[in-house]
C-alpha cells in the first residue's frame, strides 16, 4: 500500500500544469547564475487579462506587434507595444498545449509555427490561423519557448534537454545548453555582433541565460535575474526596432504580465560547449 502511494504520487508530480510547467520543478533554484556580464533593465510592464506563453515579435514597416499563446482560449494573442490586446489568431482545435510561437519574418508571405509541451508535432499555417498542418516536432512532448533566426527555427527541449536548431521536415541538431538548470520556458534570438544571440528562460529559477552561437559552437555569455519578481517566466521575444526583449511572466499574486527589458553583455571570459556542425 505504501509502494502504491508513493507511485502515485510521483505520477500527480510529473503531470504538467496548465502553463506546461511540471510541479516537480522546484519554486527556487538554489544555484546562483548571476553575474557582471548581463545587465537587464525594466522598461515597460504591462498586467494581462489573459496569459501569453512563449512569445514572438511581429514587424511590418513602422508597426510592431507582440505574438503570444493563450492555450485556454486557444489563440495566440497579437499586442501592440503598449501591451494592449489587437487581433487574435485562432489555434487548431488539436493544438490545446500550444506554447511557443515563431514567424517565419516574411511580410508577404508569412507562416506561423507553434510547438507544445506535450505534442509530437508542430503546427504552422500561412493564413492567420484559418487552417493548420503538422509537421513533426523536433522535441516532441518537450518543446516550449520557440523562435526563427532568419534561417533555422530554434525550440526547447525539455529540462536538461539543451536547445533544437532545425528546419521543419529537412533537419535537426540537439544543442547542449547544461547551464539552463530546470525546465526551460522561454526562447529568443537576436543578432550579436556578427553572430547570434540566444536568451533561455526557465520557469521558476529566477533567470535569464544568454549564448553566443556563430554557426559551430555556442560559448555561454552568462546570466542576469529576471528583471521583475515572478513565480514563473514564460516567453521571450526579441524586437529589433527597439533592441529590447518581451517577457512574459506570472507574478507572486498569479497575475499575468507582458514586460519589455533592455539589455547589455559584457564579453568576458567564456566556456565553449562543443563544436556543432554547420548544416543539416
Amino acid at each position: 500500500m505504501r509502494y502504491l502511494l508513493f507511485v502515485l504520487l510521483i505520477a500527480a508530480f510529473a503531470i504538467a500544469d496548465d502553463d506546461g510547467c511540471f510541479s516537480t520543478e522546484a519554486c527556487i533554484n538554489p544555484q546562483n547564475f548571476e553575474s557582471d556580464a548581463v545587465s537587464l533593465t525594466l522598461v515597460n510592464d504591462w498586467t494581462l487579462a489573459e496569459k501569453a506563453l512563449g512569445l514572438d515579435v511581429f514587424i511590418d514597416g513602422g508597426s510592431v506587434y507582440i505574438l503570444g499563446a493563450d492555450n485556454n482560449l486557444d489563440i495566440i494573442q497579437a499586442y501592440d507595444v503598449a501591451g494592449a490586446t489587437l487581433g487574435a489568431m485562432t489555434l487548431d482545435p488539436s493544438n490545446s498545449n500550444c506554447f511557443g510561437i515563431a514567424w517565419n519574418n516574411e511580410i508577404s508571405s508569412d507562416t506561423y509555427y507553434t510547438c507544445g509541451w506535450s505534442s509530437s508535432v508542430l503546427y504552422y499555417t500561412d493564413d492567420f490561423g484559418s487552417s493548420w498542418t503538422t509537421a513533426t516536432s523536433p522535441s516532441p512532448g518537450s518543446a516550449r519557448g520557440m523562435d526563427f533566426d532568419g534561417t533555422d527555427y530554434w525550440c526547447t527541449n525539455g529540462s536538461g534537454g539543451g536547445l533544437w536548431r532545425f528546419q521543419p521536415g529537412v533537419g535537426q541538431e540537439n544543442i547542449a545548453t547544461p547551464e539552463v538548470a530546470g525546465n526551460p520556458s522561454g526562447l529568443t534570438v537576436f543578432p550579436y555582433g556578427s553572430n547570434l544571440g540566444v536568451a533561455v528562460s526557465t520557469y521558476s529559477n529566477g533567470f535569464i541565460h544568454f549564448y553566443e552561437w556563430d554557426g559551430s559552437t555556442m560559448d555561454y555569455l552568462g546570466a542576469a535575474a529576471c528583471p521583475a519578481s515572478c513565480s514563473s517566466s514564460f516567453g521571450l521575444g526579441y524586437s529589433s526596432a527597439s533592441n529590447t526583449i518581451y517577457w512574459a511572466y506570472k507574478d507572486t499574486s498569479s497575475v499575468y504580465h507582458l514586460a519589455e527589458f533592455s539589455f547589455s553583455i559584457t564579453a568576458l571570459e567564456r566556456s565553449s560547449w562543443g563544436s556543432i556542425k554547420t548544416s543539416f
